[in-house]
C-alpha cells in the first residue's frame, strides 16, 4: 500500500474502454501507470481507507496506492485498459458502464457467499429482518466492479428504480451511509 500526496502523482484525463464506446474518467499517473479512481474517505477516516486500500491489495493481481488530498484521502487502482484522454468529453460518445451490469445477476451476487451481509438489524428500539447497510453495499459494489464511488450510488438507485432494492421505511433514495436496504425478495 502506498501513501502519496497530491504532489507526488499528476491528475490526468483517461479513457477507459468500455464495449465499443470509451468512456471518460479523472485518473492519476504514477510512475509512468495510470490508476483509476475507486472511493474517497474524509479526513477523518484515515483507517477505514487503510482498511480498504489493504483488503484490495490482498489481491495480488491489483496494484493500488491510497492518496493524501487536502480534505480527503482517496483510493486509485491501477486498470491497464486506461489510456492517456486529450480531448474533451463532449468530442465523445460518453456511456456510463452501470447501465451494461446486468441487475439480476448484480443482486444474485450481491445475496451470495461473498456478497453483502443480510441480516436483522437495529435502529434504535426498531428492529429491521433481513436487510443491508447502504455503505456496505457501496464498498461490495466498488470492489466488486471497480467503480468510482458515485458510480456504485447511482447502480444502488438503479436497484430501487427497477424495484429490486428499496429502503425499509421506503422513505431514502440509495445512499452511502448508515440507511437500511432490503430486496423485495427477502421481504
Amino acid at each position: 500500500m502506498l501513501l502519496l500526496t497530491e504532489s507526488q502523482v499528476e491528475f490526468k484525463d483517461v479513457i477507459n474502454p468500455g464495449g465499443d464506446r470509451s468512456i471518460p474518467v479523472i485518473g492519476v499517473l504514477y510512475q509512468n501507470k495510470l490508476f483509476k479512481h475507486l472511493k474517497s474517505f474524509p479526513k477523518d477516516k484515515l483507517e477505514s481507507a487503510q482498511q480498504l486500500t489493504r483488503q484490495l491489495s490482498l489481491d495480488p493481481t491489483v496494484v493500488c496506492l491510497m492518496l493524501e488530498e487536502a480534505d480527503r484521502y482517496t483510493i486509485w487502482c491501477q486498470d491497464a485498459k486506461l489510456q492517456s484522454y486529450d480531448a474533451s468529453p463532449t468530442e465523445r460518445n460518453i456511456t456510463t458502464p452501470i447501465g451494461k451490469i446486468d441487475l439480476k445477476e448484480l443482486v444474485r451476487e450481491m445475496r451470495d457467499i461473498g456478497g453483502v451481509k443480510i441480516k436483522d438489524r437495529r435502529y434504535r428500539l426498531t428492529i429491521y429482518p433481513r436487510c443491508m447497510v447502504g455503505s456496505e453495499m457501496t464498498t461490495w459494489m466498488v470492489r466488486r466492479f471497480f467503480l468510482a464511488e458515485a458510480d456504485a450510488v447511482k447502480l444502488g438507485q438503479r436497484l430501487i428504480d427497477e424495484k429490486l432494492l428499496h429502503h425499509v421505511t421506503d422513505s431514502h433514495p440509495f445512499e452511502d451511509g448508515l440507511f437500511f436496504y432490503r430486496f423485495y425478495w427477502d421481504e
